[in-house]
């Protein structure tokens, strides 16, 4: 018995050129200027980097974050540009609203956000210059029981989705992609990807494995007490597929070409645990028939 196909989407890479506009502003700490005598611990902003810097040393002028070794130290990416990094973890975070417009220059089938935070909705237009607005779509985010019962209804504790995947969007290479959020204050995106789907196999089969890696620290003192340090955890999931024979060697030729990149594995919309953004651990091909394959799948998300 299968869940459903497994669909993957090898992100795009967002580029600065494609970001036509968003509401965040790029204003974390002062932006890096050249003629400026930077103290240790000081934090800027590389405009053209869209990176967060800090210095190492006292005394520290001219040196480019980018290319100087030894004065700087990168932190991370900018607050507005946190959404298109490689981390689950780290989020663009901004109170109520947050929009972004992006023009990809090609046809993008899928988009998904994952580690929301305080979200209540997202919207997802895509705007065509020729044809218009083709695609309009607004995901409800808003907490839900996490039981059934009227209890439950009133009193109990309700749970708000942590992702959105869309993977119904038509294929216009020219068109722009609007995203918006609304939400609490506390509104937070950890991840914003685009790309175009690809599926494979006849199913997912039941039986999947779902999990965690954690990175937190727990230790026991001399006197037998714990300390507790949280950090950061990456999701874990282990598939097995039927393929058709036809499709095998294309299965196999794809896990090839995105061997080191990061891709969003969704192996059930039923379950938000089987979606994964990280990558494959290991992969087997059984031929086990003359017109079917079996094939064991072995994912690790990113923190």
């Amino acid at each position: 018995m299968s869940i459903r196909n497994l669909n993957v989407v090898r992100p795009l890479i967002v580029t600065a050129a494609m970001l036509v506009s968003t509401n965040v502003a790029e204003a974390d700490y002062p932006a890096w200027s050249s003629g400026t005598t930077y103290a240790a611990g000081a934090r800027v902003i590389h405009v053209g980097a869209h990176k967060v810097f800090q210095s190492t040393q006292d005394g520290n002028v001219g040196k480019d974050p980018t290319t100087t070794a030894g004065f700087w130290v990168e932190v991370g990416a900018t607050n507005r540009w946190k959404v298109f990094d490689r981390s689950v973890s780290s989020q663009t975070a901004q109170a109520s609203t947050i929009q972004y417009r992006l023009r990809p220059g090609q046809a993008i089938t899928s988009l998904s956000a994952l580690n929301l935070i305080g979200a209540t909705s997202m919207r997802v237009r895509v705007i065509d210059p020729t044809y218009g607005t083709v695609y309009d779509k607004t995901v409800d985010l808003s907490r839900v029981p996490v039981s059934v019962g009227w209890w439950e209804w009133f009193f109990g504790e309700r749970r708000a989705a942590t992702q959105a995947v869309l993977m119904d969007i038509p294929s216009f290479p020219g068109a722009d992609v609007l995203i918006d959020f609304t939400g609490s204050a506390l509104l937070a995106v950890g991840v914003l990807l685009l790309g175009q789907l690809r599926t494979f196999g006849l199913g997912v089969k039941s039986g999947a494995r779902v999990g965690i890696q954690d990175y937190s620290r727990k230790e026991r003192t001399e006197f037998g007490d714990v300390v507790v340090v949280e950090r950061a955890f990456a999701k874990r999931a282990s598939f097995s597929l039927l393929l058709t024979a036809a499709e095998v060697d294309a299965f196999n030729a794809f896990l090839a070409e995105v061997r080191a990149k990061p891709c969003l594995w969704i192996g059930s919309g039923r379950y938000e645990s089987t979606t994964v953004y990280g990558f494959y651990k290991s992969f087997d091909i059984v031929i086990s028939y003359y017109d079917y394959a079996d094939s064991e799948l072995e994912l690790e998300g990113l923190t």
